[in-house]
């Protein structure tokens, strides 16, 4: 008897042991906050809008002025022939028109003309022309000559969702880590309660067996109570390293950190919403329906583009150019003898299979997109309703959990009085502390599961803010 009482007290004070522990504090907002900063999925998720930022950056590039110069020339010496000083400006404007200015001149020689000439003749070949480009079929329009820019903001503005969405899943899966940590702290308490009374009735029987008062039965039911607390003991420790070592993965902290965190089990919420309010504001919210909606539009601006290129290709230039001939370097370049010239570009392949099968293609994703943001749609409505059921059926069953604990307390109270006062065996006691530990077992995750579903159904409805939305 002596060592089944030091073995509960040992029981005991192991689990006191990690509330002695001195520990590091963290609050549900805390361990929010650094999860949206050092979770592995939203570092990654960053990685993605950068990439998507420096695509952006690639295509505006197209519409920039492009310089290139070109020299080859000698280190002083000026008789020298091939030498090419020339300077290339490109400018291409979202209307399919582009700009080509290009400035430069070259060397040659001719060979002396008579006996007597020992020298060559060097002189300079200049050439500055000025030239406009505009498509009239092939290319023409913003929609058509954008289009690798407006591809490229998409993507942004769809990586920009995609990391808000992230993170409130991620919030959700640090909440859910959080309330499991609490829930199992709080089944923790539960069972050494359980263990304490056991171990009382256990005494008890066991006195009462000495006096004669009970059976061996009534000792051996104690002792298996005794003992079934302590397995939920000792699965609640467990659950509870378990809880914390999920939450410190998902905040980004080292294993084995020792954290502690509010043991309070969150209240129930008793607000209520509307099913076809609830419909319509996640409609207008859900990131990912907008991120489909953006796609359907992507998918129309590739099919433009796709029926564009089956037309021919027409352009229309207009060149403003001088050419000749000088004798110095400084003649090359001037603002005289320029000549106005137009001429038009015309090419139409006579197998278009490929452009045919790229419209094709354009088409069915066209379609397809229709149908996925229609899909996505229908789910949304499915589980905002989903939702707002778990949620009522939640608050109801937390209501329900609570009258269960008060009448396994009071049925504890009376199992006990009774047996004290020889009015019935221990076997009542049992079951009461039983139904007692799983009421309040039940309770406690009716509480968690309500608290997350709080948060869920703000994500269902799109309008979950980590950073705002929770303060605790």
């Amino acid at each position: 008897m002596t060592i089944r009482r030091v073995l509960g007290m040992v029981i005991l004070l192991a689990a006191a042991a990690p509330a002695m522990a001195q520990s590091t504090q963290l609050s549900l907002k805390q361990a929010v906050d650094e999860a949206l900063v050092k979770n592995d999925r939203l570092v990654d998720q960053q990685d993605v809008t950068t990439q998507a930022d420096l695509g952006v950056r690639l295509a505006r590039s197209t519409f920039r002025p492009k310089i290139v110069p070109n020299i080859n020339g000698s280190f002083g010496q000026t008789d020298i022939t091939s030498q090419n000083y020339r300077v290339d400006l490109t400018q291409r404007l979202t209307t399919g028109t582009e700009l080509r200015l290009g400035v430069g001149t070259s060397t040659a020689q001719i060979p002396g003309t008579s006996p007597s000439s020992e020298a060559d003749i060097l002189f300079y070949n200049a050439d500055t022309t000025l030239t406009l480009s505009q498509p009239l079929l092939r290319g023409l329009g913003r929609t058509v000559a954008r289009r690798q820019l407006t591809s490229a903001e998409l993507r942004k503005a769809d990586a920009g969702r995609q990391r808000t969405m992230a993170e409130q899943q991620v919030a959700i899966d640090v909440a859910t880590a959080y309330y499991g940590v609490v829930a199992q702290r709080a089944f923790v308490a539960v069972a050494r309660q359980s263990v304490e009374r056991s171990i009382k009735l256990r005494d008890a029987s066991e006195a009462k067996l000495t006096a004669g008062l009970v059976s061996q039965l009534d000792v051996l039911r104690a002792q298996q109570l005794v003992a079934q607390a302590e397995i939920q003991l000792f699965d609640a420790l467990s659950a509870t390293d378990d809880a914390r070592d999920r939450l410190l993965f998902l905040v980004g902290r080292q294993p084995g950190e020792d954290i502690d965190v509010d043991a309070a089990v969150p209240p129930v919420d008793n607000s209520t919403i509307d099913v076809d309010a609830a419909i319509e504001l996640a409609l207008q919210n859900r990131l990912d329906l907008r991120s489909r909606a953006e796609a359907g539009i992507d998918a129309e601006g590739q099919v433009s583009w796709a029926r564009n290129q089956l037309l021919p290709q027409v352009d229309v230039n207009l060149a403003l150019t001088r050419r000749g001939t000088s004798q110095s370097f400084t003649d090359s370049f001037g603002l005289d003898r320029f000549q106005f010239a137009t001429f038009f570009t015309i090419a139409m392949p006579v197998d278009r299979t490929a452009q045919q099968v790229d419209f094709q293609n354009a088409m069915i994703e066209r379609n397809r997109r229709r149908r996925d943001v229609t899909t996505l749609e229908r789910q949304i409505r499915d589980d905002v309703r989903r939702s707002v059921r778990d949620r009522d059926r939640l608050q109801r069953q937390v209501i329900a959990a609570q009258t269960a604990v008060d009448i396994s307390r009071q049925e504890v109270e009376v199992a006990r009085m009774r047996y004290e006062n020889g009015l019935s065996n221990n076997l009542d006691v049992v079951t009461a502390e039983s139904g007692l530990l799983g009421a309040e077992s039940r309770r406690i995750q009716a509480l968690v599961d309500s608290a997350l579903m709080r948060l869920r159904l703000r994500a269902v409805l799109g309008t979950l803010d980590p950073r705002m939305d929770i303060q605790q």
